[in-house]
């Protein structure tokens, strides 16, 4: 406890404590696949999430960044140099932003349902698209800036907000999704050797429905590895 009060106000101190004693606990302990790091203004600059996140690689641990949320301060670029798996946010993009990551393996993800909740607008997902970037579809599901984790409302925004198309939307939050997971070869799409984590839905005219009948259900059934779950209509 004292050492805890003497890091308050202190953020070199608090990275050191992450860094030196947090992480190698969490390698120990297996806690966790990556390390994920907010490169904001007034939260962590630049220079804090390469610090992070190129500790974070020392322990075994891939890169996510949460960034361009509200400003757009040179954190897309730090975390491709730093081989991030995923860029979170995005609500800021500027032209150089979506130009660095072009032909990248970083999966630039949007969260459409914060912008919602926070009522600050959304990720600019059709230019990103039509500059052939992929997208990937996230929840963000967190109790300050999004408390819901419902992916049915996330798809319908992307649509109804973001000018993506059912067909991108559907992609964005499933195999993309798994992308951005590094679960890809696993889940994400109805593909033969991987799991059969599916959904059926009610009669629906096409999947172009389930987006346009936001706020509404259209499952049916769920599985998961095969097996049918108990699914709370």
């Amino acid at each position: 406890m004292q050492y805890l009060s003497n890091i308050q106000n202190n953020k070199s101190g608090y990275l050191k404590m992450l860094i030196d004693e947090v992480l190698p606990e969490i390698k120990k302990e297996n806690l966790a696949d990556f390390i994920d790091v907010f490169c904001e203004k007034d939260y962590y600059s630049v220079a804090d999430t390469e610090q992070l996140l190129q500790a974070g690689l020392k322990q075994g641990l891939a890169g996510k960044i949460h960034v361009n949320q509200f400003t757009a301060i040179g954190g897309i670029q730090a975390g491709i140099a730093n081989n991030v798996l995923s860029v979170d946010h995005l609500e800021e993009m500027r032209s150089e932003d979506i130009e660095a990551l072009k032909g990248t393996k970083t999966m630039p993800v949007a969260l459409p349902s914060c912008s919602y909740f926070l009522n600050i607008q959304y990720t600019p997902a059709r230019k990103m698209i039509d500059e052939g970037l992929p997208l990937a579809l996230a929840s963000d599901y967190n109790p300050g800036s999004t408390p819901s984790g419902n992916m049915n409302f996330v798809v319908a925004a992307a649509c109804i907000k973001m000018q993506m198309t059912p067909k991108e939307a559907i992609n964005a939050a499933t195999i993309n999704g798994a992308y951005a997971m590094n679960l890809y070869s696993k889940v994400g799409s109805i593909t033969k050797g991987k799991l059969a984590n599916l959904i059926l839905t009610k009669k629906i005219p096409s999947y172009n429905f389930i987006p346009y009948s936001f706020g509404n259900s259209c499952i049916e059934k769920v599985f998961l590895k095969g097996e049918e779950i108990k699914y709370k209509k």
